[in-house]
């Protein structure tokens, strides 16, 4: 009688905790939109510079004084690396607006037969000292992955 008691606490456990946990974590709302990301080399003075394009939106319909996005590198394999180093965007943007922005990377840092690289919203402060960051869910996440399947 114990068993089927504890298989039956253990069932509603699961059928109802384990659901409510992950629901959760896939319910943060991104308070940017990710539109396009792209990283192309810039050819300047003789040398290509790498550098990472991203169109991004305030969709939290207040305004954001800056956010962090961080970069990963996918090998000719798929796995991502990380870049080293955060990417932060600290010039404002009110609500609804949109932006392009473009960073230089570190050459060393970016292999050239790379298949692809995904961008994070890590971290969002707003402009009325309130903020917002990953909860590890990735909800604003966006890859760009053209290595062979």
């Amino acid at each position: 009688m114990r068993k089927i008691h504890f298989l039956l606490a253990l069932g509603c456990y699961v059928a109802f905790v384990i659901p409510q946990t992950n629901a959760w974590a896939a319910e943060q709302k991104c308070p940017v939109a990710l539109d396009h990301i792209e990283l192309s080399y810039a050819h300047q003075g003789g040398q290509s510079k790498p550098q990472l394009r991203i169109n991004f939106g305030n969709a939290a319909g207040k305004q954001i004084s800056t956010i962090t996005f961080t970069l990963s590198i996918l090998d000719p394999s798929g796995y991502p690396h990380p870049y080293p180093g955060d990417l932060v965007y600290r010039k404002g943007l009110e609500a609804d607006e949109q932006k392009v922005f473009v960073w230089s990377l570190a050459q060393e840092s970016v292999d050239i037969h790379r298949t692809g690289e995904t961008v994070l919203v890590q971290e969002v402060e707003f402009s009325d000292a309130t903020s917002w960051k990953d909860d590890g869910s990735e909800s604003c996440e966006l890859t760009v992955d053209f290595h062979p399947k």
